[in-house]
């Protein structure tokens, strides 16, 4: 009777937080998946069109460029994990001033994507201040359109949002994880005449290698579920669709055109890839306590 109890107390202390999520949560990717098979402006009633904004989607270019866009740009995760694993090995070497160039690495946590987004927007305009400074300086061959060309913006997305505004807090987070390694590992690989680079790979890698791994994990929730903000701020999603992300299609559609039906099965797509994100960061969870 008394674990019976316990179970019952266990279930009413949970009872708000679950209805909670089924209220913010459940209720809204049930109806998101109702909606993708009607056709709804977003308000008033849906009508039910069966698998038309599917085969739609499947045949829309802004949405095959929205996967494209979003495969390049998983492309710079490598290096976003790469940069800030480097500078925190630096900087746990003792660095001097390493306490200073945190705070500044940490900057662009600070600012937040939409005021980064803005920022830069006006940095690298074809007239701005970048430009402007290559011009005067005789070097206008170096003075690209960085985000007004269709082949440079996306590439300059991946750099900002995927490496550069991730450094600060990937290298708190990495050198954190570093701190939990046992330097007297350090000390017997010098010892034994390993020199830098060979005991960044075989002791510090190794070492934190679930950190490492559940950096990209979350470095691929940024680029599939977080980017909206910078994108929206920094190129609206151009030019053309050349910065369109699933997300940003789904803002365009349902939000712009009033297109919520087919903007929903945008958001079913995108809903299955953080899926599959979910399962591996679950694995990996797994993984660690085993």
């Amino acid at each position: 009777m008394r674990v019976r109890r316990e179970t019952i107390d266990a279930y009413i202390l949970i009872l708000p937080l679950l209805a909670l999520l089924g209220v913010f949560i459940l209720y809204p990717v049930v109806s998101n998946i109702y909606y993708s098979f009607t056709k709804w402006p977003g308000f008033g009633p849906a009508q039910w069109t069966g698998l038309k904004n599917y085969h739609r989607l499947f045949t829309d270019k802004k949405f095959w460029a929205a996967l494209r866009n979003t495969g390049l740009l998983i492309l710079y995760i490598p290096i976003g994990v790469l940069v800030p694993l480097l500078l925190s090995a630096i900087m746990r070497e003792g660095l001097k001033g390493w306490t200073i160039f945190k705070a500044i690495l940490y900057l662009p946590n600070v600012l937040g994507y939409v005021i980064l987004g803005i920022l830069f927007n006006v940095f690298f305009r074809d007239h701005g201040p970048l430009n402007t400074f290559l011009r005067d300086a005789g070097l206008e061959q170096l003075a690209v359109n960085w985000i007004g060309t269709t082949k440079t913006a996306i590439h300059m997305v991946g750099l900002l949002f995927v490496v550069w505004s991730k450094i600060g807090f990937g290298c708190i987070y990495f050198l954190a994880a570093m701190s939990s390694i046992d330097n007297q590992l350090y000390d017997a690989a010098r010892i034994d005449g390993a020199g830098w680079w060979r005991i960044f790979y075989q002791i510090t890698i190794p070492s934190i290698r679930f950190a490492v791994e559940f950096w990209v994990v979350l470095s691929f929730i940024e680029v599939f579920a977080r980017a909206f903000g910078f994108l929206f701020s920094f190129t609206y999603g151009g030019p053309g669709f050349s910065t369109w992300t699933l997300e940003f299609g789904i803002y365009i559609l349902g939000f712009k055109n009033s297109q919520m039906g087919y903007g929903s099965s945008w958001a079913v797509i995108l809903l299955l890839f953080c899926a599959i994100i979910a399962v591996m960061q679950i694995r990996l969870l797994r993984k660690a306590e085993s």
